[in-house]
C-alpha cells in the first residue's frame, strides 16, 4: 500500500525510561532536525546508547523561524509542499485540527510533540556544535564537541550524520557579468515579505521558494520579476478538492514510469506556464524534482509578477535578460539552491563535489563502516518518513537484528541505483539525490526483511536452518501471488524446496526461464539470484526482472557477476543462483557451462527445475553435487529432462555439456 498515515496509527506513548545496553554500539547523532530526531527516537526504543548533538537550542532544524542554530531558513509563511497524512512519521499522525498543508510553526510545534510522546528529549545535548568526526586507529570514530563546558572528544563505534542539506547556500557559480548597485540575499536569508516593501525585486530560480517568495514580494514590493533559466512543470496542491499528492497512489513495487505518469497528469491538469510568457519545459513531467504552487499563477495573470528568461547581466539598477529585455532592480533573491557540506568531516574522508554523494540506499557509505547518513535524499515526497525508516533500519543493524549483505551486492546495488537516478532526470545539482517516495520505502522494507533473515540464518546452527523460511511481510505477498497466478491458468508447483544450489532450467524453454525461476522462488519463498542477460534490462520487462531478484549479466564481463555473486553466496541462509536466458538454453548440441562452473567454484550443489506444458506443471527436480564425471552428470540432467516438453520443445537437443580444456 502506499504510504499515507492515519489517525489510528498512533503509538503508545512512551512514559518510562528506556533500559540502556551497553554492550550495544555507542552511537553519536549530528543534528536534532526532522531527521536527527527519529534517529534519536529509534536508538532510544531500541536501547542502543548514543547522544544527539545540536548545535541550537532547538529541535525542528529548517522549520524552525529564526532557530537559534543561525541555519534556518525558514520564512514567514513557509508551509509544506507535502499533505500532512504524507509528511508524518508512521506511528505519530499530525494533529486531525491542522490544515491539509501544515504551516511552519505547526510543523515544528509537532516534532516537539513528538519528542515528548516518545520521551527522549533528555538524550538531546543542545548548544552543542560537532567540530570535527575523525576515524581513529582502531576503526571507531572520534567525535571532537564544543559547547557550555568547553570543548572534549568522544570515541563512538557508530556515527548518523544528520545536520540536514538546506542550510548551506548555493551562490551562481561563475557569477554574472556586469556590476549591480543594490542589494543581493540568498533564498536562505528571506524571512518576510517586509524585506521588499517599496523596492524593485528580482526573484531568480524556478523551485518552490522562489515561486514562494515572488509571490510574496508581489504584495510587498514595487515591482516583482521572477527570472526562470529553465522552465518548470508547476503543479498544483489540489486536485478536485483534495491534496494532490493523496490521489492515484499506487503501491511501492510499482515501476517508476507510473510515478512519472501521475507527475504528467499532474501537470496536463494544471495548465501551460507559457501562457504567462515563461518557454515550455525542455523535459518532460517527471525528469526534474516536482514544484508546486496555488499563487504563482494567479499573481501572474494579475500582473503582479513578470516573468523573465535567464539573467545575461548586472547592469546598475537594471538587470538585463537573454531575450534582450531588462527589468530594474534594487534587490536580487537568489533561490538558486544549496550546496550539500559536512563541515565536520575532512575532505580526504568524505569529498563531495556537485552534491555528488552516492550512498547504498541513501544511507550508507561502504568505505566507511560506522558512518550513516539519515534524510540525505531530495524525494519525490516528503523527506521525514524516509528519514524514518533509514533510522529504524540503522538501529535494527546496530542493534544485531539486521546482516547487510556482501560488500560486493552493496556496491552494485548503489552503482545501479545511482546511476538510475542519474538517467531518470536531467543533469543538475538538485537532482543528485533524487528518490521515488513510495518505492524508495517499499525497497527498503523489502531489505529490511532479507537482512533479518541473513541475520537469523547467521545466529542459527547450520542444522537448524530450514529448508524454507517462513515468510514474512513482502515475501508472504509474493507467495500468495505466485500461487494465485499459478491456480488461475490450472497449473501447479511440485518438487522439494532446496536449500543451496545452483539453479538450471529446462534448456528447451529458452528465455521463459525467468518465468520459471519467478514462480517457484515466489512460490517457496526462497532466495535466488537470477542471471539475466543485460539486453533484457529495459522497459516494464527490466523493471519485472529486478524486483524478482535479477542481476545484470554483461557477456562482456561475465566473471566480475559471477565473482560479485559468489561473495553474495557465501553464509548458510537457503539462497539459489538461477542462470536465466544466457546459459542454460541450448545451443547446438551442447549446453553452456557456466551453470556447471558455478557449481564447481562454490560447492554448491546444482539443482533441476522445469516447464511441463502437457501436465501444466512448474517444480524442482533432483538436486546433486557435480562429481567432476561430466558424462555422468550430464547424464543426470538428460534423464530428468527427457519428458520434459517445455515451451518450445520443437527440435530439442539432448542436452550435453562441452568439456573444457
Amino acid at each position: 500500500m502506499a504510504y499515507l498515515v492515519k489517525q489510528s496509527h498512533r503509538a503508545a506513548a512512551v512514559t518510562e525510561p528506556v533500559p540502556v545496553d551497553e554492550s550495544l554500539p555507542r552511537t553519536c547523532v549530528i543534528g536534532a532536525g526532522s531527521s536527527g530526531i527519529t534517529a534519536a527516537k529509534h536508538l532510544y526504543l531500541a536501547g542502543i546508547p548514543f547522544d544527539c548533538f545540536e548545535k541550537g537550542s532547538d529541535i525542528g532544524g529548517t522549520w524552525v523561524y529564526d532557530n537559534s542554530n543561525g541555519q534556518s531558513a525558514c520564512y514567514d509563511t513557509l508551509e509544506i509542499n507535502t499533505s500532512c497524512p504524507r509528511m508524518a512519521y508512521s506511528d505519530f499522525p499530525m494533529p486531525e485540527d491542522y490544515p491539509d498543508y501544515a504551516r511552519h510553526d505547526q510543523v515544528h510545534a509537532y516534532f516537539e510533540q513528538y519528542v515528548d510522546h516518545f520521551g527522549f528529549r533528555r538524550t538531546i545535548t543542545f548548544d552543542t556544535t560537532v567540530e570535527d568526526v575523525s576515524r581513529g586507529a582502531d576503526g571507531r570514530w572520534d567525535v571532537r564537541i564544543s559547547g557550555p563546558g568547553g570543548t572534549e572528544t568522544r570515541t563512538y563505534d557508530a556515527v548518523l550524520v544528520a545536520n540536514g542539506h538546506h542550510w548551506d547556500p548555493r551562490w551562481p557559480d561563475p557569477a554574472y557579468p556586469g556590476a549591480f548597485d543594490g542589494e543581493q540575499i540568498h533564498s536562505h536569508d528571506y524571512r518576510s515579505a517586509d524585506q521588499f516593501e517599496g523596492r524593485d525585486v528580482v526573484v531568480v530560480g524556478a523551485g518552490n521558494s522562489a515561486m514562494d517568495i515572488a509571490v510574496e514580494s508581489s504584495f510587498r514590493a514595487r515591482t516583482t520579476t521572477w527570472s526562470v533559466r529553465r522552465t518548470e512543470w508547476v503543479l498544483r496542491k489540489f486536485f478536485l478538492g483534495k491534496p494532490s499528492d493523496q490521489g492515484l497512489l499506487p503501491p511501492g513495487w510499482v515501476p517508476w514510469w507510473v510515478t512519472a505518469t501521475r507527475l504528467r497528469i499532474g501537470a496536463l491538469t494544471a495548465g501551460s506556464m507559457t501562457k504567462y510568457g515563461l518557454p515550455a519545459p525542455s523535459h518532460k513531467p517527471g525528469q526534474s524534482h516536482p514544484v508546486q504552487s496555488e499563487k504563482i499563477r494567479e499573481r501572474l495573470a494579475a500582473g503582479a509578477v513578470t516573468a523573465k528568461p535567464a539573467i545575461e547581466r548586472l547592469e546598475g539598477d537594471r538587470v538585463v535578460f537573454v531575450d534582450g529585455t531588462s527589468a530594474p532592480a534594487d534587490l536580487i533573491v537568489w533561490a538558486t539552491g544549496y550546496r550539500v557540506r559536512f563541515p565536520f568531516l575532512g575532505p580526504d574522508l568524505v569529498s563531495v563535489e556537485d552534491n555528488v554523494l552516492p550512498l547504498w540506499k541513501r544511507a550508507v557509505h561502504p568505505d566507511l563502516p560506522g558512518l550513516f547518513f539519515i534524510g540525505l535524499l531530495q524525494p519525490i515526497g516528503a523527506v521525514m518518513p524516509l528519514a524514518e525508516a533509514q533510522s529504524a533500519w540503522i538501529a535494527e543493524m546496530l542493534g544485531g537484528g539486521y546482516l547487510p549483505p556482501s560488500d560486493a551486492v552493496i556496491r552494485r546495488q548503489m552503482t545501479e541505483d545511482h546511476e538510475r537516478n542519474v538517467r531518470r532526470f536531467y543533469d543538475s545539482p538538485r537532482h543528485t539525490m533524487e528518490v521515488d517516495f513510495d518505492p524508495y520505502l517499499w525497497d527498503l522494507q523489502r531489505e529490511r526483511a532479507q537482512g533479518r533473515e541473513r541475520a537469523a540464518a547467521a545466529r542459527a546452527p547450520l542444522a537448524a536452518v530450514p529448508l524454507a523460511p517462513a515468510p514474512t511481510g513482502a515475501a508472504r505477498v509474493r507467495r500468495t501471488v505466485a500461487g494465485l497466478l499459478l491456480r488461475a491458468v490450472r497449473w501447479q508447483a511440485v518438487g522439494e524446496v532446496p536449500q543451496r544450489g545452483v539453479l538450471v532450467g529446462a534448456p528447451h524453454t529458452s528465455n521463459w526461464d525467468w518465468v520459471l525461476t519467478l514462480l517457484l522462488a515466489w512460490r517457496y519463498g526462497i532466495t535466488i539470484r537470477l542471471l539475466v542477460k543485460k539486453e533484457l534490462f529495459v522497459g516494464p520487462l527490466g523493471w519485472l526482472l529486478r524486483r524478482t531478484g535479477a542481476v545484470e549479466l554483461d557477456r562482456k564481463n561475465p566473471a566480475a557477476t559471477i565473482k560479485e555473486l559468489l561473495a553474495e553466496a557465501a553464509g548458510d541462509d537457503p539462497w539459489v543462483i538461477g542462470i536465466a536466458a544466457e546459459g542454460t538454453r541450448s545451443r547446438g548440441e551442447y549446453w553452456k557451462s557456466g551453470f556447471y562452473r558455478i557449481a564447481q567454484q562454490t560447492g554448491l550443489p546444482i539443482t533441476l527445475a522445469f516447464l511441463d506444458v502437457p501436465s501444466r506443471t512448474v517444480g524442482w527436480g533432483p538436486t546433486f553435487h557435480p562429481t567432476g564425471d561430466v558424462s555422468a552428470d550430464m547424464d543426470v540432467l538428460r534423464d530428468f529432462y527427457a519428458d520434459k516438453t517445455g515451451f518450445n520443445p520443437e527440435g530439442f537437443t539432448p542436452p550435453r555439456l562441452r568439456e573444457e580444456g
